[in-house]
């Protein structure tokens, strides 16, 4: 796809299949042009530029709406299209909250952390914290809840792989 402008909303493209026979405009929201801030969509985009974007769907008039930033990192992009729901992932406890644990997850890129577990998905049990039942630097096996490429997470549990009780 190609930009082809900006507005207030953010930025937006062209998309024309293969045989360049049939050309669609979408709109890539400025919360959807990148994981990180972005002031002004002319940081990252100009006019006449090829992108990638995924397709999240379709506004009230029909208008195709997409999201470059489920695209930024190829990387990342396409380890969170592998993981499955039920898939059983291994990984090392990386941080523990109050609102949950995050996990470096075995094979994800450099420099990220992909996992999540909330805390109602750690354990059958009812804890006051999540210090009770893992710690940093704890390796752990959890099973994929959803992997999403908008937001560059995998949220998983840790209580599916556990007998309830």
């Amino acid at each position: 796809m190609r930009v082809i402008g900006f507005d207030a909303a953010g930025v937006l493209v062209k998309l024309v299949d293969v045989a360049q026979e049939h050309a669609e405009c979408g709109r890539i929201s400025r919360h959807e042009m990148s994981m990180r801030h972005v002031a002004n969509p002319s940081e990252l985009f100009e006019v006449g530029q090829e992108i990638d974007a995924e397709e999240i769907g379709r506004w009230g008039g029909g208008e195709l709406h997409l999201s470059a930033k489920a695209c930024e990192i190829p990387a990342l992009r396409s380890f969170l299209l592998a993981k499955e729901p039920g898939q059983v992932v291994a990984g090392t406890v990386a941080g523990v909250h109050d609102f949950g644990v995050f996990v470096h997850l075995d094979g994800e890129p450099d420099g990220l952390c992909t996992g999540f577990i909330r805390v109602p998905d750690l354990t059958w049990s009812r804890i006051d914290h999540p210090s009770e039942v893992v710690e940093a630097g704890q390796r752990i096996t959890a099973e994929v809840i959803t992997a999403e490429t908008r937001s560059g997470q995998v949220t998983l549990s840790m209580k599916g792989r556990l007998v309830s009780g």
